[in-house]
């Protein structure tokens, strides 16, 4: 019996992907730093558990080739994503860390003079606060619905070039957030902001969705304006009407982090640096691997 393609996954899928470095590096550092303060608890427990799912997906998908054990393979990233950055709040207390707000603060300062969200205050309204806030929200609409579509209906190869790009930049967005917590200008000048941010329903639900699914400490980078740059190049790459469609929510998802004072300048630049690199590096390597293939055509032009 002859056995076409369809039946297995490119076989650039017997090798640990490049996100795969990124995302083990991230569990692998937060372990090693519980273990140095002597954390064997919950959070060890956990970590130890979502990185041993992990490496098994891995190793399963590579000896088989499976198509549908390396779609969950690549998927599971959405897991260790969200558990990682969840854990951040409760992570950083127990290495006694102190938020580095001071520091972010003093290189805006030296950068544009000062902190952006205190000179924007001139600009306050409700109406434009209710604007910035949907601004806010798209990003979430934007990255479940791109994971929920490419994840059940995109082929392999287009699935595995986004992973590859967008699961190295949250590991080493997250991994950022590990080395350098930040609170944010809403928490380091509370006491200095002369007008209150109201708006209307988007305001106050945009503020819950943020206090409750908040690191606390996920300032830098800005993976709000890294992603959405990461999103951004992937539309034009890949579907250019949705391209189109996002590129206005994403100019409002980038004056948002600013005017909602949940970040410095310095994160917005340092997110679209590593965005710009993740992107650039993932489409350099599945080039590669597809020419390598002797698939690289119109079809697959990545």
């Amino acid at each position: 019996m002859r056995i076409t393609m369809n039946h297995f996954a490119p076989f650039y899928f017997r090798r640990v992907l490049l996100h795969e470095y990124f995302m083990s590096l991230l569990f692998l550092q937060i372990l090693v730093r519980l273990a140095f303060n002597a954390y064997f608890g919950k959070w060890f427990v956990l970590y130890v558990i979502v990185l041993g799912v992990y490496w098994f997906l891995i190793y399963y998908g590579q000896r088989t080739l499976a198509p549908v054990a390396n779609r969950i393979r690549l998927l599971w990233n959405v897991i260790m994503m969200n558990f990682a950055f969840t854990s951040i709040k409760e992570i950083i207390p127990i290495w006694g860390m102190d938020p580095a707000d001071g520091m972010l603060a003093s290189i805006d300062r030296m950068l544009v003079g000062g902190d952006l969200s205190l000179l924007l205050q001139k600009w306050y309204s409700a109406p434009l606060t209710e604007v910035m806030s949907i601004g806010y929200l798209s990003f979430l609409v934007a990255l479940f619905t791109t994971f929920i579509v490419y994840g059940f209906w995109a082929s392999l190869d287009k699935l595995a070039l986004f992973c590859a790009g967008i699961f190295t930049l949250y590991g080493i967005g997250i991994t950022g957030y590990t080395l350098i917590p930040g609170e944010g200008p809403f928490v380091h000048f509370a006491t200095s902001y002369t007008k209150e941010l109201t708006g209307y329903f988007f305001t106050g639900w945009n503020a819950e969705i943020v206090k409750a699914g908040s690191a606390k400490y996920d300032v830098f980078p800005s993976l709000h304006v890294g992603v959405g740059l990461f999103l951004l190049m992937f539309y034009y790459a890949h579907n250019r009407r949705v391209f189109y469609l996002y590129l206005v929510p994403f100019v409002f998802i980038v004056l948002s982090t600013l005017y909602l004072r949940y970040h410095y300048f310095i994160d917005l630049v340092v997110g679209a640096f590593f965005s710009v690199f993740s992107y650039h590096i993932a489409k350099a390597l599945y080039k590669k691997e597809i020419e390598g293939m002797g698939r690289y055509d119109l079809h697959y032009r990545i």
